[in-house]
């Protein structure tokens, strides 16, 4: 087992001792023996999980007994007792021996529900190495307040691992692949024997493994050196001196008697630069970077401080001039970030490994006509789930479903004012467009006064908070949508009308017309939210600019009803256009965009008319009945965001999917180059039309 290895473990066994350091209060010193199981599989102990610990105390009462501070697997407490303010009047030295077992998750099906069977590893030899609180202090993964905390019973150990656990237990490089077709996973090498993918490629994320200390063995989960995966016939002979090259990341760069990490020994000039940012960018992808010297992975913020990496090359690490992309999808052969190959990937439960999918289905796609994509698979039975489905039924702990989720979505709150001044609090989805507001979902029960109470104290993360409210909620598709905004499929990202002419996915006189469309139906579409607003209001929203906010406000009278200057009557567009009250060429696209999305608007009840009851009642004349019977006359004034051919309103709805966010239509896009706010003859034109 590698050394990094072993100081990840120390680190989540060191947070039985502060259950200890809480409970008595005392001058505590642990001494600690890890053991560890070839065949293990560490499941975080939250409140869906109940790994089997089991201690045997020792404990003897002694009198101000001295420890020597250099002493082997043993830990005092003393400078956390007064930094606490106890008393120190009498103390207990309590020695610990931990032997920590991990579990063995095996399922079986049995009257056609998945059960779980746990089985104890047996006692391993002990481990050399482990790391104190006062480590954890010295890095920062750990401050005084937080034990501070502790201590006085404000937070719970299991939040301090929590806080943690991103560091120090998340998954780390891809493993292998999960072909889509058979639900099997397969090694780089095999997947590049059976042709799936180039043996270059396979060689890249080999390489990637043996630079984080994580190549594997895909039968048992287990993570080995290059030796012992050589000894273990998992790797080929010929490929030993490129994968102990890449080991060095982890184990260190000897020069001039000094253990080098990447950056210093790139700053020496011992690595080269290119290969060298591309080692760090999946190390930072992967957790972080590794200290050689301790065997502790860092997050790149805190690897700064210790002089493992500066600002400028961190900076630099996605920039593709100075650090062009290093890899190559193993599906498409485009190069690729390993980060962003990464968010792509399936966690198998079996190996508690993450494997590439591979095939036509696109497991991990995001769309928007599903709320989540498939995250997790248990490749022994061929089962394929989302992380919070996997989360739920206790297959996945929180640590893994909380790095999952990240991969997918990235959630943010904000505070926004309503239209009274209330303060409402919103979270909002970065990648891909959703948002939620957390006083409506109260409102319709969505979600509990108790858990909104428990997010607010942060026993609930905003990743479980989201995906609560989304197993709750019940979106019907909203059959008279107009289209409401764009499905970015690059990104796979919804955006507004306006967003996506400023972001170059269509022309501005497309977007003038769909907007239209929006107006005279109902109010302009918020597709992040799905709601439906004023003029006014999506001018604030920054859904409209200026010059749109203009040229919309007939088309909004054209839902509210226009007022007849004599009699004051309310009249529907159709009636208006009769009475010479309503401009022709606008008036005739209301009726249009309204009968395409289910029927003429009675401004009064705001009701649907089908188009026969509108001839039958006489609300328009015979010549417009049948320009409007007739799909000749309706005019191709829209360009498909998606191929960019000239299409008609009706066409456009035939190609538009309902969004399972909101129920409303959004229409697929792809950027195309002229389009935009930057190209300026294109805005002059395009707003002259």
């Amino acid at each position: 087992m590698s050394h990094l290895q072993m100081s990840t473990m120390g680190k989540e066994n060191i947070l039985e001792g502060l259950k200890q350091v809480r409970q008595d209060k005392i001058e505590v010193i642990q001494s600690q023996s890890l053991y560890d199981s070839p065949t293990k599989k560490v499941l975080n102990s939250s409140a869906h999980q109940t790994p089997t610990h089991q201690q045997t105390e020792i404990k003897n009462v002694t009198s101000k007994s001295q420890v020597k501070p250099d002493e082997p697997m043993s830990l005092t407490t003393h400078g956390y007792m007064a930094l606490c303010g106890l008393k120190d009047s009498h103390r207990i030295t309590r020695t610990y021996q931990i032997s920590e077992t991990y579990e063995t998750v095996n399922t079986s099906e049995s009257e056609g529900k998945l059960s779980e069977t746990y089985s104890t590893s047996q006692k391993q030899p002990e481990l050399k190495g482990s790391t104190s609180i006062q480590s954890l202090i010295k890095f920062k993964f750990l401050d005084e307040e937080v034990l501070r905390k502790l201590d006085m019973g404000l937070i719970t150990v299991e939040e301090v691992q929590a806080s943690i656990s991103q560091h120090i237990g998340k998954p780390t490089t891809i493993a292998g692949v999960y072909v889509e077709s058979s639900k099997k996973k397969m090694s780089f090498l095999e997947a590049a024997e059976k042709g799936f993918l180039a043996k270059t490629y396979a060689l890249e994320f080999l390489e990637a493994q043996a630079a984080t200390g994580s190549l594997t063995d895909l039968a048992t989960g287990q993570t080995l050196s290059v030796v012992e995966a050589m000894e273990k016939g998992i790797i080929e002979a010929s490929l030993k001196d490129k994968l102990m090259e890449a080991e060095k990341a982890v184990s260190g760069y000897m020069h001039a008697g000094k253990k080098l990490s990447v950056f210093q020994a790139m700053e020496e000039r011992i690595l080269d630069r290119y290969r060298g940012k591309k080692i760090l960018e999946v190390q930072v992808a992967t957790g972080g970077l590794i200290n050689p010297k301790i065997g502790v992975r860092v997050p790149a913020s805190i690897a700064v401080d210790q002089g493992l990496l500066n600002k400028d090359t961190l900076q630099s690490l996605h920039d593709p001039v100075s650090n062009p992309k290093g890899f190559h999808n193993p599906d498409t052969g485009q190069k690729a970030y390993y980060s962003e190959i990464l968010k792509t990937c399936l966690y198998d439960i079996d190996g508690g490994v993450l494997l590439f999918p591979f095939g036509e289905r696109n497991l991990t796609n995001t769309s928007p006509t599903s709320s989540h994509r498939a995250s997790v698979v248990i490749s022994s039975r061929g089962i394929e789930m989302s992380a919070y489905e996997a989360f739920k039924g206790r297959h996945i702990d929180k640590r893994t479903y909380l790095f999952l989720s990240q991969q997918e979505s990235e959630w943010q709150e904000k505070s926004v004012a309503d239209s009274s001044g209330s303060s409402l609090h919103i979270i909002a989805d970065v990648k891909s467009g959703r948002q939620l507001c957390l006083e409506s979902a109260l409102s319709q029960r969505f979600l509990e006064m108790s858990e909104f109470e428990s997010y607010r104290s942060g026993l609930l993360s905003i990743y479980e908070i989201a995906d609560i409210i989304f197993s709750r909620m019940v979106v019907v598709e909203d059959v008279n949508s107009p289209i409401a905004g764009f499905w970015d499929i690059t990104q796979r990202k919804r955006l507004s009308v306006l967003q996506g002419f400023q972001q170059g996915f269509t022309d501005r006189a497309t977007a003038l017309r769909l907007l239209e469309a929006q107006a005279c139906t109902g109010g302009i579409c918020d597709p992040s939210s799905g709601e439906k607003v004023t003029i006014s209001e999506a001018l604030k929203r920054g859904l409209l600019d200026e010059a749109l906010n203009q040229q919309l406000q007939q088309f909004e009278q054209a839902f509210n009803g226009i007022i007849h200057p004599k009699t004051s009557k309310t009249l529907s567009v159709s009636q208006a256009l009769q009475e010479n009250l309503f401009p022709k060429d606008a008036g005739f696209r209301c009726i249009e965009f309204q009968l395409l999305t289910g029927g003429l608007i009675n401004p009064d009840t705001h009701d649907r008319v089908s188009l026969e009851e509108v001839i039958q009642s006489g609300l328009v004349d015979k010549v417009t009945a049948s320009v409007l019977k007739d799909e000749k006359f309706l005019t191709k004034s829209l360009t498909c965001p998606k191929t960019k051919r000239r299409i008609t309103f009706r066409e456009a709805l035939e190609r538009s999917v309902y969004d399972c966010h909101t129920g409303l239509r959004l229409l697929e896009a792809t950027k195309i180059h002229g389009y935009g706010a930057k190209s300026t003859f294109h805005y002059v034109w395009a707003y002259k039309q």
